[in-house]
């Protein structure tokens, strides 16, 4: 009978009962340490930092939406509406909620006709505003644009067509240097904004009334609390601060005369002021050729914008307050004011005019415009006849600085102070303006063609308007001025 060597040991009952045991005590050690580690846990994010969390939770829900004012809007001194605020749409972007800029932009533009301008506007705006803020791609989508998207619209989180107000210039460039333009608001302008007054705002002035006037015309931002979903979509309203608009403009210009003026012109370039000299009003301000500011409000093309600062017309150009030309004959009845002033002459003192005038011990002529000249004249005749010969002597009797001082009396040599800004200052010659100038000295027969507006003078059609104005008013007239009244939005 064989007898197997090797046994199964005998169970112990006793040492596997201390094993579970044990096990099931550290099983429910690591259970109550999980159970405690998760109350902690809890009550540091429940109780603790409760507010915080709370804060956050509620940011998510409740958005801080400003609401942008409406600008204020421009009238000519009858009435007549220069700059209005029309109903538009456009595509708005907003950086936090937008996951693939390029994947979004790359879709929108298989569905919207969005130009490598608006593109390229749209990046600069995005590299400048706040990660909260809206930063609108296209302006003034049409309905078909708008019932595009709507269909689309899942597709594009971040991305919504929103309401607002743009900017209309009814005349056109009837009034395109008074009123000048807005337009959208660009890095530089935003280096120089007030953040919390221009939150929401797109558009800002850039030349003209819209510019001199920003302040004014902006209005004051207002603000709203809405509830919104995870994808960012406006649920509710809970909260409207309403903004106020910005102020309403009335200038001195009338348009029928703006329009009058122009047509005088017949298609030709050049400027035209009419000042009343009772008050300052500007009641026309004409730069010929004007350019129509409607594009520039919402951008203008670049190939467009190319083709303006190339055009031989110059139709941004000012030229009625940055022009200079030299006055000529126009500067006659101040010289014979100078004259009298000054003591040097009287009205009736007699010149006589043969058709050429020589400085003392010169052979060189200054010839008049009449071939033979007009004989004896005094100053009025030589103002009715503009007598060149009369205010060749009269310019060199006064002298050029005690001329040139006279001058100063209106307004010639120095901006005016129009409330349009930017004004040129032309040039008032003079012995000391032409040494620190062109380190050169004065010569004689400078101060005879200067008495007849020539040689070195320059002046704007604004600074003849203003001193014609001050001359018409006996020396006692207004610096012109554009704005006529304002009134609250």
């Amino acid at each position: 009978m064989a007898i197997s060597r090797h046994r199964r040991p005998l169970r112990d009952p006793q040492a596997e009962h201390a094993l579970f045991r044990r096990r099931a005590l550290v099983g429910f050690l690591l259970s109550m340490l999980a159970l405690v580690t998760l109350a902690g846990r809890f009550a540091w994010l429940q109780v603790i930092r409760h507010e915080e969390y709370l804060t956050r939770s509620e940011a998510n829900r409740i958005k801080l939406r400003p609401i942008v004012p409406a600008r204020g809007l421009i009238y000519d001194r009858s009435g007549h509406l220069l700059a209005d605020n029309v109903p538009a749409y456009r595509l708005e972007l907003v950086r936090e909620q937008v996951a693939d800029l390029e994947q979004t932009l790359l879709g929108l533009r298989e569905i919207l006709p969005i130009d490598d301008d608006e593109i390229e506007r749209f990046r600069a705006s995005w590299k400048t505003q706040r990660r909260f803020q809206s930063i609108p791609l296209k302006f003034r989508l049409t309905e078909a644009q708008v019932a595009t998207f709507a269909v689309s619209r899942h597709r594009f989180r971040g991305v919504d067509v929103v309401p607002y107000l743009t900017r209309r210039y009814p005349y056109g460039d009837l009034f395109s240097h008074v009123i000048g333009y807005v337009s959208r608001i660009d890095a530089d302008d935003s280096a120089t904004l007030d953040p919390a007054r221009y939150s929401g705002t797109t558009h800002i002035g850039k030349s003209g009334i819209e510019r001199q006037y920003e302040s004014r015309l902006h209005g004051d931002v207002g603000f709203e609390h809405v509830e919104v979903n995870a994808e960012g979509r406006t649920l509710r309203v809970l909260e409207r601060t309403p903004a106020a608009s910005g102020e309403h403009l009335y200038l001195t210009v009338d348009a029928g005369l703006q329009q009058a003026s122009v047509d005088a012109f017949e298609g030709q370039h050049g400027a035209a002021v009419a000042i009343d000299p009772r008050n300052g009003d500007v009641l026309a301000f004409v730069s010929l050729p004007g350019y129509d500011p409607n594009p520039f409000v919402n951008g203008i093309g670049h190939a467009d914008y190319a083709a303006l600062l190339k055009s031989e017309s110059r139709p941004l150009f000012n030229r009625a307050a940055n022009g200079g030309y030299e006055p000529g004959s126009t500067i006659k009845p101040f010289v014979g004011l100078a004259v009298l002033e000054l003591g040097v002459r009287r009205a009736e003192d007699k010149v006589l005019s043969t058709g050429a005038y020589r400085l003392p011990g010169q052979e060189r002529e200054y010839r008049d415009w009449r071939k033979g000249g007009h004989g004896y004249v005094d100053l009025r005749e030589s103002l009715a006849q503009s007598v060149n010969t009369y205010f060749y002597s009269a310019a060199v009797d006064m002298g050029i600085e005690p001329m040139s001082a006279y001058m100063v009396r209106f307004g010639f040599g120095s901006p005016t102070e129009i409330d349009l800004g930017g004004d040129a200052a032309g040039v008032l010659p003079s012995r000391e303006w032409k040494r620190a100038t062109r380190n050169l000295i004065w010569y004689p027969g400078e101060t005879v063609i200067a008495g007849i507006g020539q040689g070195f003078w320059v002046t704007t059609p604004l600074q003849l308007a203003q001193a014609t104005s001050l001359l018409a008013a006996g020396g006692r007239g207004f610096p012109p001025r554009l704005l006529y009244a304002a009134q609250h939005g």
